[in-house]
């Protein structure tokens, strides 16, 4: 019996973590956002490979998730379209240090405010609709921003940023290694 009520609490405490530590990251997050940043070719290629697979599964949820929610491919594919001129803006917006071998660069912090801001909306969002709609029985909205597809929407947004904003770096990445003399043999 002791065994079978440890997993459940082991789960909540897990949860209760998982919820304490949210600001403290949202904070670090916001804080590192606008600090100088070298832009490693690998590190950069691996990031846009790993937002394109995101991008990947997230349009097959989306799919799925239409059977379900009206709206939500419309929804995340306009959210997905404004995360890229947001990504370009977000690229244009930042600040590059260009030296003989590295690139530097730094984001601009009022952009990555904006969208963490947005990340803790749409966190608490969902929390508080998934609480009322599993101990008060509400339903969700079926339209708006704060419906299922509103807040798919919500993250096709931060989706479609990081996506144009690591296609954009990893250019600028190419062409400094390919013309400030950068050396790709060992020494």
């Amino acid at each position: 019996m002791p065994l079978l009520l440890a997993l459940p609490l082991a789960l909540l405490v897990f949860l209760a973590v998982l919820l304490m530590l949210l600001p403290l990251s949202l904070w670090q997050r916001f804080r590192s956002s606008g600090a100088r940043r070298q832009a490693r070719p690998w590190l950069v290629t691996f990031n846009l490979w790993g937002t394109l697979v995101s991008t990947a599964l997230f349009a097959i949820f989306a799919i799925i998730a239409g059977f379900w929610w009206p709206g939500a491919w419309g929804h995340a594919a306009l959210g997905w379209l404004v995360g890229l001129a947001l990504g370009a803006l977000g690229y244009a917006l930042t600040r590059f240090e260009a030296g003989a071998q590295t690139l530097f660069y730094k984001p601009n912090t009022w952009l990555v405010l904006g969208l963490t801001l947005m990340i803790l909306v749409r966190v608490v969002a969902g929390m508080l609709q998934g609480w009322q709609a599993s101990m008060r029985g509400v339903p969700w909205p079926q339209s708006g921003w704060l419906s299922h597809a509103g807040l798919l929407a919500m993250a096709a947004v931060l989706l479609g940023y990081a996506g144009m904003y690591a296609l954009l770096l990893r250019r600028r990445v190419r062409h400094h290694q390919r013309y400030r003399g950068y050396d790709r043999s060992p020494h």
